[in-house]
């Protein structure tokens, strides 16, 4: 038998893709990204220099024979950097170093960030076109994301630093390194132009995230949660944390079918959503069905100026009955090819019957007999 051979850099190159496609873009205002080749920029946040590749715990400490940040791939592409800024931020760590916590599964969530003054934004932005700022978290086992600042809340610094960039530089993009959804009231209150879940990428996480910056990779990702306007929306909120016991109230409802059931104007951003640099068309939709489930044929055209690719969604409404039944829930999903601009695809998604059965079940309680 022929020896198999890992091949490192086919792995690596099928990594950048999985984060490049996983990244979610939220917002896009006039069109700011991707950024144009040779864009003058301004890199805030000391996430630049500690990339979170992973959560930690055991996940976390999975391996890599290098790891690839977001500074490291903007700075070896055609992007040019502040410098300036950069060494204010290097002069800052030097008594502000990366604080590693107590070991395994007791990392901090946040490492402290840089106080900024308008003074230091001002002159970045004298050099530079574009702000880019970075908000990272860790996540893993053993703890979950709290309410609480540096966790599922921002730092006061985090907010400050939001707020300051936002109000001097015309073009902004937030990048969130994190593992988890963060609030993200933060969004309505100072409008940056572009907002980005990146994620925790691994060691390809910088490229991943530079080939959607640079455009070389249209943002198809989808959100997998939904982001509510404030943790008190999630009905699990309430029941979650208890030492001794935990109340799942939200029965059927969860996730995303109890917003689209009971509170859908609690909802920033949908499950499901994802924006893209293209736009796409769905048109000449067929349903089949047959003994193996339904078959929902559909042509999808990009109608834009930018190649990508298109995430279609299958949603089942199923009737009321005697329990109760989400107003919508996901049956089915696929994914096209890259398309350019003009091009159809025909996708074919598929589900089977009992991904959109209910069963209606008579419960019969039986009374023991104090004889028994």
């Amino acid at each position: 038998m022929k020896e198999k051979i890992f091949d490192v850099s086919a792995y690596a190159k099928t990594a950048r893709q999985a984060v490049a496609e996983g990244i979610v873009m939220l917002r896009n205002e006039n069109h700011v990204l991707p950024l144009p080749a040779g864009e003058k920029i301004a890199l805030f946040g000391r996430g630049q220099f500690n990339y979170y590749k992973s959560g930690t715990g055991s996940g976390g400490l999975v391996n890599t024979s290098y790891v690839t940040g977001i500074l490291e791939a903007l700075s070896n592409s055609s992007f040019i950097l502040n410098e300036g800024l950069k060494t204010t931020y290097e002069n800052w760590l030097l008594d502000n170093p990366f604080d590693a916590g107590a070991g395994w599964a007791a990392e901090p969530w946040f490492q402290k960030e840089m106080p900024l003054t308008e003074k230091t934004v001002r002159c970045a932005r004298k050099d530079s076109d574009t702000a880019i700022i970075i908000i990272a978290r860790t996540a893993g086992e053993d703890q979950d994301n709290k309410a609480e600042e540096g966790s599922y809340l921002l730092t006061r610094e985090e907010d400050d630093m939001l707020r300051t960039v936002c109000g001097i530089f015309d073009r902004t993009v937030v990048l969130l390194n994190v593992g988890n959804i963060i609030d993200m009231k933060w969004v309505d209150a100072y409008r940056p132009s572009s907002v980005l879940y990146v994620w925790q990428g691994g060691q390809e996480g910088g490229n991943g995230v530079l080939d959607v910056l640079s455009g070389t990779v249209s943002p198809s990702g989808k959100l997998a949660d939904t982001i509510a306007r404030d943790i008190s929306d999630y009905p699990s909120t309430k029941n979650h944390g208890n030492d001794s016991q935990n109340f799942y109230e939200e029965d059927v409802y969860v996730g995303y079918r109890y917003f689209e059931t009971f509170a859908q104007d609690k909802v920033l951003y949908p499950f499901g959503f994802g924006l893209s640099y293209t736009t796409f068309m769905l048109n000449h939709t067929a349903v089949v069905c047959d003994d193996t489930g339904i078959h929902i044929r559909t042509e999808i055209t990009n109608t834009g100026e930018h190649a990508g690719k298109e995430v279609v969604q299958v949603y089942c409404e199923a009737p009321q009955g005697v329990l109760g039944k989400p107003l919508r829930s996901l049956c089915g999903f696929a994914k096209t090819k890259n398309l350019l601009p003009k091009e159809t695809q025909e996708l074919t998604v598929s589900f089977s019957w009992d991904t959109i059965s209910s069963l209606y079940c008579q419960v019969i309680f039986l009374k023991k007999s104090r004889n028994l």
